[in-house]
């Protein structure tokens, strides 16, 4: 049973002490955080740079790793999908507007970074991904194996960061709580379409019906 009270809220992310996290930057694509991208986040460039700081500054001895999702599409198959009606096309595989605004090269070298590319918004969605080295050393991993893998290693936390909040972000946590972890959403480091951080921290815990923003 899903357990949605291990859902924080916080300003900026905690720090952490005698435990080890791991980071998820969901979807930080130029479509998606810049003004004049295709399917623009409100607001959403005001994070890069805190983001990067924050990602910079992380403590290897307390980091397991971090990833990095991608929405990714082609043309001619996103035309035929379900999104296709409700979102313009966007992050196309290898444009400027798939690309990432972080510079991931910045991360301590010794804390693994992983990418993960998903053809709609909820990471958790499709069978069948995996988790990327960014280095492209080493085999990709299976994403069900690798989340078990840090659950069996006793790793429970992580912090979410990125875009939507009301979209990508808040299915990528439903997903990390049906999985048995304890999910860290610092406000902060995330934006949203019509909800911001609280309020889907607060329709997660089904405290309150969540509030639109502005």
């Amino acid at each position: 049973m899903t357990n949605l009270t291990a859902i924080e809220l916080s300003a900026t992310p905690l720090p952490v002490s005698g435990r080890k996290r791991f980071v998820i930057v969901v979807d930080m694509q130029g479509d998606f955080v810049h003004a004049a991208g295709a399917l623009p986040v409100p607001d959403a460039e005001a994070i890069v740079a805190p983001m990067q700081d924050w990602l910079a500054a992380l403590d290897p001895t307390t980091t397991a790793g971090v990833l990095l999702t991608f929405d990714t599409h082609v043309p001619d198959v996103y035309a035929a999908s379900p999104e296709s009606a409700q979102f313009p096309i966007h992050c196309v595989h290898g444009t400027p507007g798939w690309e990432s605004v972080l510079d991931a090269g910045a991360i301590a070298p010794s804390i693994p970074v992983y990418t993960l590319d998903k053809g709609v918004f909820d990471m958790w969605a499709e069978s069948g991904l995996s988790l990327k080295p960014l280095d492209k050393e080493g085999a990709a991993i299976d994403r069900e194996v690798f989340f078990a893998s840090l659950a069996a290693e006793g790793l429970r936390d992580v912090t979410v960061v990125g875009v939507a909040a009301d979209f990508c972000v808040k299915w990528a946590i439903e997903g990390l709580l049906a999985r048995g972890f304890r999910v860290e959403l610092p406000a902060a480091l995330t934006r949203g379409i019509g909800m911001e951080a609280a309020a889907v921290v607060a329709q997660l815990r089904g405290e309150e019906r969540a509030v639109p923003a502005g």
